[in-house]
């Protein structure tokens, strides 16, 4: 049964911003660190280091999907990603997750597996400019110089702004859950009725517990959710659809009001734990996986642009059951008389001081 609602509360979650955050990955600030912390990088922004088990938590985007469904399909060509010694949370997750291409149409994102050349950056750099009109803010910190000629990057880009049906109140700053500094705000201060057509409740079970969807012009909803939020972000959000009170009978009254933050989201994440992995299956190591999330929202609507690459090493194709004696890093020599128990000469080989140049 539907509640009438008064949402006059100072703090929101959001749950899932429908079709805008639809598809993708769930990212977090690393342990102990908080956006502060964290160092800008060249273009901006905030370089956050995710770890495996934090992954699923506070953050859903398209990204890193679309190039781990590419990952899947063209490089590894089974039904799942495996690391060799490694089971990665992420990856778990990931591989039981819808396709990011059921949840976001394809005008909305670009994706290519490159050879990692110069040349396929600049062939990136003018197809995201075609498609979007859009710079990209990792390419520059990709190294695109390769060991091996069969070194890849998997790449890709979502781009999508969406505005709503009409502009909401610029209120007065207040503290969020008891912040010691204001934030802005922006929703429906009086006269509710002027927003009917804007924000559709969802349900109310009470002063803590309850849900709103935002209309746009592009008929995208952004959902907001207030509830219990001790689960990652995509079970809240089962927990919100459950809740949900679809009668056509919810509308936002006169009396009603709307309380939500201005969001800013600027932040490079690297995959820590991926780097050096071994891809099960394949001749193929992860060198490194980062993503970047550009997320804003305000009185006006939504943007969102997202980038994610995954850097591949090309390794030694050897036979399944052979093994690889390599003495390319540190290691020690003894030599040895035949009939003796103690070698006669002993060298550790740290560094390429003794090595032949």
């Amino acid at each position: 049964m539907f509640h009438k609602i008064k949402i006059h509360t100072s703090f929101f979650a959001i749950g899932l911003l429908t079709t805008v955050f639809a598809g993708g990955i769930l990212a977090g600030c690393a342990k102990g660190e908080t956006p502060q912390d964290a160092k800008l990088s060249k273009n901006g922004l905030q370089n956050v280091i995710m770890h495996d088990e934090e992954y699923g938590q506070n953050m859903y985007t398209p990204a890193f999907p679309l190039i781990y469904e590419d990952l899947k399909k063209e490089i590894v060509k089974k039904d799942k990603v495996e690391l060799v010694g490694f089971n990665s949370y992420m990856f778990n997750v990931l591989n039981r997750m819808d396709p990011p291409e059921n949840r976001l149409s394809d005008k909305y994102y670009y994706k290519i597996i490159a050879k990692k050349t110069p040349a396929y950056k600049r062939r990136i750099e003018a197809d995201i400019w075609k498609k979007f009109r859009e710079k990209s803010s990792i390419l520059d910190t990709i190294q695109w110089r390769p060991k091996n000629e069969d070194d890849l990057v998997l790449y890709s880009m979502v781009k999508k702004d969406v505005e709503f049906l009409k502009s909401f109140e610029i209120l007065d700053p207040m503290p969020f859950d008891g912040s010691k500094l204001n934030v802005k705000y922006f929703g429906v201060k009086k006269n509710g009725r002027h927003y009917k057509s804007n924000i559709k409740p969802l349900f109310y079970e009470n002063a803590d517990s309850y849900a709103v969807s935002l209309k746009t012009k592009t008929d995208d909803e952004i959902i907001l959710y207030r509830g219990n939020l001790d689960e990652p972000v995509d079970i809240v959000w089962d927990e919100l659809a459950l809740k949900s009170d679809n009668s056509e009978n919810a509308y936002f009254s006169n009396d009603d009001k709307l309380l939500v933050p201005f969001i800013d989201i600027k932040e490079l994440i690297r995959y820590a734990d991926l780097s050096g992995k071994l891809i099960k299956g394949t001749d193929y190591r992860i060198q490194s996986a980062i993503e970047s999330v550009e997320f804003s929202l305000d009185n006006k609507g939504a943007k969102l642009k997202n980038e994610a690459a995954m850097m591949l090493e090309k390794m030694a194709l050897m036979p399944s059951n052979s093994k690889y004696y390599a003495f390319n890093k540190p290691f020690a020599l003894f030599m040895i008389e035949k009939g003796k128990k103690e070698p006669y000469f002993m060298l550790k080989i740290l560094d390429t001081k003794y090595l032949v140049q």
